[in-house]
C-alpha cells in the first residue's frame, strides 16, 4: 500500500509541532521543581497549545482559505495568551464577537456552500466531504462508491456521519478531522480498516470499529482519520 505524500507531510508537520511543546513544557515543569520558575506562569501559558494546533492545521492546508479556521483557532491562542500574561489592557471575552465575523467571513468566501448546516439528517452523494459545524451540528448520510475523503470541522458543535453506504476506489481514504469543545461520530463499514491518527489534547478518540484481517488474500479498504482534537472527543463505529 502506497503512503499518500501529503499526508505523510502532514502528519510529520504534526508531530514535529508537538513535539516541540512537549519539550518546551517538559523543561519549564523542571525549572518549576526547582523553584526557578513558578508553577501558576506555566498554568498561564496553556494557550500556547492553541497556538500550535492552530498553525499545525493552518500550515497543512494548501492556501489561506483552505487553512482558514487554523489561522483562527491560532489568533485565538494568541490572544488567550495575552490575557494570561496580562498584555491587553481590557477583557479577552469582549473580543467575542469576533468570531462571528470570522463565520461571516467565510460564509461570503463560500458564497452560499453548505458550510453550517442545521443539525437535520440529510442522505446524499459526495465523493469528497467538506463540512464544518459552528455552534450547532448535522447528521448525515453519504452514498458513494467513489469515496475519496475530506475534511470535517466542528468547533462548538458536533456532527454525525454515516459512510457505511460508501466504497473506497483506491487503497485508501483520508479524512481529516478539526474538533475544538465539540464532538463527533463516524460511521463505517465492517470490511473497513480503520487507522486513527488524530492527536487529542485535552480530549480522546475511541474506535469501536471492528478490525478486519490484513493477511488475507485481498487486504481490506483502509479508511485513515488524521487531525486534532482538542477539548472534544471522537467515535468511529460500524
Amino acid at each position: 500500500m502506497v503512503e499518500n505524500p501529503r499526508v505523510q507531510k502532514a502528519a510529520g508537520a504534526a508531530r514535529l509541532v508537538f513535539g516541540l511543546v512537549i519539550i518546551v513544557a517538559g523543561l519549564l515543569f523542571t525549572l518549576d521543581n526547582f523553584g526557578i520558575v513558578s508553577a501558576s506562569f506555566l498554568l498561564r501559558l496553556w494557550p500556547v497549545a492553541l497556538v500550535a494546533v492552530g498553525l499545525t492545521k493552518a500550515l497543512q492546508r494548501r492556501g489561506f482559505w483552505n487553512g482558514f479556521w487554523g489561522w483562527v483557532l491560532a489568533l485565538a491562542g494568541v490572544l488567550l495568551l495575552l490575557d494570561n500574561l496580562y498584555v491587553l489592557r481590557f477583557p479577552v471575552w469582549k473580543l467575542m464577537p469576533l468570531l462571528l465575523v470570522a463565520v461571516g467571513i467565510r460564509l461570503v468566501q463560500k458564497a452560499g456552500g453548505r458550510t453550517f448546516p442545521d443539525r437535520t439528517i440529510e442522505s446524499r452523494t459526495a465523493a469528497t466531504l467538506d463540512e464544518t459545524a459552528i455552534f450547532g451540528g448535522w447528521d448525515r448520510s453519504v452514498t458513494t462508491n467513489e469515496f475519496l475523503g475530506g475534511e470535517i470541522n466542528a468547533l462548538f458543535g458536533g456532527f454525525e456521519l454515516d459512510l457505511t453506504n460508501c466504497r473506497i476506489p483506491d487503497d485508501q481514504a483520508t479524512v481529516t478531522v478539526f474538533i475544538a469543545f465539540g464532538g463527533g461520530d463516524i460511521r463505517v463499514p465492517r470490511e473497513w480498516a480503520v487507522d486513527v491518527r488524530a492527536f487529542a489534547i485535552f480530549g480522546g478518540t475511541d474506535d469501536k470499529s471492528a478490525h478486519p484481517p490484513l493477511d488475507g488474500d485481498v487486504p481490506p479498504k483502509r479508511l485513515v482519520v488524521d487531525g486534532f482534537v482538542l477539548f472534544g472527543g471522537l467515535d468511529i463505529k460500524n
